[in-house]
């Protein structure tokens, strides 16, 4: 078979070359037909299917303003709505995330001791910091992470500003200001300025530079004041950065590319919580007015004379007799001549009417990423093996938001809160150890413990956790985290707990005797 390279000429070789006869470039033609794609046609079940246009920047403003006061809506009036935001919310932070100090010492250059001394000062220091973190005093810092995360959930994002309040007897100045979302909008009179959309003013390289917050004037509270009569003078430019401390918190879940604002979370399922709502107080109405045994009262036409009973109702002859009574049991209505009653009677709810509901529930806590068991609260259909997957599946979403609110927000506030600390010389760094702006994030280094994730059969789970223990696939810090515990709290507990055991009179015989055995 003849080779399909070809050496070059003598004269033209300089370095063993080959040239490939058969990949010679082929002249251009026509097209080869290929299948069409109805994905991109309007035939068939895609002739309906035409696509939004794109928005311009003040009409997604409008857009989104209007979907996070839906949702909110939703998560105020909707049973439904209100227990999705409930089960991420308590499961994910519960009562507060609490940081436990883990530092480094090996790349601190300081001892195992110098390091737990001073994790117990920065664990101090934080104790002492988290019950004035509210600016207004109301909250301590674990109801501001509970806070945050539910306006996260109902209104696609959370807007806290860290401010530092003249006030001499705060230990540590900073504290956190929660603001509603609603607030951060674009001036009237900043509208056509290119760098500033939906409120937030970008720098050359696109990164957020300030947030311009509504702060109308005291006069106008109690009243409705238009965001179109708000100049730049009602609001207050707050910049995005001061020095390398963050100086806003404008968090939310990024699901597009250069996106500004954040999307609740109800949005892709809006219209299935709003219609089921609907239907269950149409139902509800249904069977509340068949269950008051309406009747309705036919009267003879021989008989032109309505019933005493109705007559006397009048207050005057000249006014019109009503042909309704009210009774304690339910309602009657009356016609005309003698009396014949017919029972009005519902055929509602259908016989599938429950599946319905449960499907279109499914389908719902599909639009949230959350099982359907979590959101119904609803595990009768289910066994050990299917309540276990719906658990695990709603724990991978919950330590999500868990992680995510933790590193943009917890963590952040935590280095302050410990920056300050030290600047004040409230917080003592060991000898030889470097200084704090040296090593920020080692110093803000922590595990951040949250509620527990709870069993469904805990003899298993706490069998499989051993095996993860003996294995060293786990470190005990991580099991005991994982129910909510801290590592060094349950050691102390646990060492006071065997030292009291061994004072009791009882105990002190059995080693007598022990002793004396031996």
């Amino acid at each position: 078979m003849r080779s399909p390279f070809r050496k070059l000429p003598r004269a033209a070789q300089g370095t063993p070359q080959v040239e490939a006869q058969a990949l010679a470039p082929l002249g251009t033609a026509s097209p080869l037909p290929r299948p069409s794609r109805n994905a991109g046609s309007f035939r068939g079940g895609m002739s309906g299917y035409r696509v939004p246009g794109v928005a311009t920047t003040e009409d997604a403003a409008q857009e989104r303003a209007l979907i996070q006061s839906r949702s909110a809506d939703l998560a105020s009036n909707d049973w439904a709505a209100s227990s999705a935001v409930n089960a991420i919310t308590t499961n994910a932070v519960g009562g507060g995330l609490r940081p436990q100090s883990k530092l480094n010492w090996r790349r601190l250059g300081i001892s195992k001791q110098a390091a737990r001394d001073l994790q117990d000062q920065i664990e101090r220091v934080w104790e002492d910091w988290t019950p004035t973190a509210d600016v207004r005093g109301m909250l301590h810092f674990e109801d501001m992470q509970h806070l945050g995360l539910r306006t996260l959930l109902r209104q696609g994002e959370l807007l806290h500003l860290p401010v530092m309040p003249d006030d001499p007897l705060r230990p540590i100045r900073l504290a956190v200001q929660a603001v509603q979302p609603a607030r951060l909008m674009t001036p009237s009179d900043k509208r056509f300025t290119p760098a500033i959309r939906d409120g937030v003013e970008y720098g050359p390289a696109g990164t957020p530079a300030a947030y311009w917050i509504a702060t109308p004037d005291p006069s106008s509270l109690g009243c409705y004041v238009s965001p179109a009569t708000l100049t730049s003078r009602d609001f207050t430019r707050v910049p995005a950065k001061i020095g390398h401390r963050p100086g806003v918190f404008h968090l939310f879940r990024h699901t597009e590319d250069e996106q500004e604002r954040g999307v609740p979370i109800f949005s892709p399922g809006m219209n299935l919580f709003r219609h089921l709502s609907d239907s269950l107080d149409n139902e509800l109405i249904s069977q509340v007015i068949t269950s008051s045994l309406t009747m309705f009262v036919e009267l003879d036409e021989s008989n032109s004379f309505l019933p005493d009973y109705v007559q006397r109702r009048k207050r005057n002859p000249e006014e019109k007799p009503r042909y309704y009574q009210t009774v304690e049991s339910g309602t009657i209505m009356y016609g005309n001549a003698n009396e014949k009653p017919h029972l009005l009677e519902s055929s509602t709810p259908s016989p599938n009417f429950e599946q319905f509901c449960r499907f279109v529930l499914r389908s719902m806590a599909a639009s949230v990423d959350m099982p359907y068991e979590v959101i119904a609260k609803d595990f009768s259909q289910t066994n050990y093996s299917s309540a276990r997957a719906a658990m695990l599946e709603a724990w991978k979403v919950f330590t999500l938001y868990r992680q995510w609110i933790v590193g943009h927000y917890c963590q952040p506030i935590y280095q302050m809160v410990i920056e300050e600390a030290w600047l004040r010389g409230t917080l003592k760094l060991p000898a030889g150890a470097p200084d704090f702006y040296d090593a920020p994030r080692l110093y803000a280094s922590a595990l951040w413990i949250g509620p527990p994730r709870g069993y469904v059969d805990p003899v298993k789970e706490v069998a499989a956790i051993c095996k993860e223990l003996d294995y060293r696939l786990k470190t005990r810090s991580e099991a005991i985290a994982e129910r909510g515990r801290d590592f060094d709290g349950v050691m102390d507990e646990t060492e006071a707990e065997e030292e009291r055991m061994a004072e009791l009179p009882s105990n002190q015989k059995q080693q007598q005797q022990v002793n004396a055995d031996a």
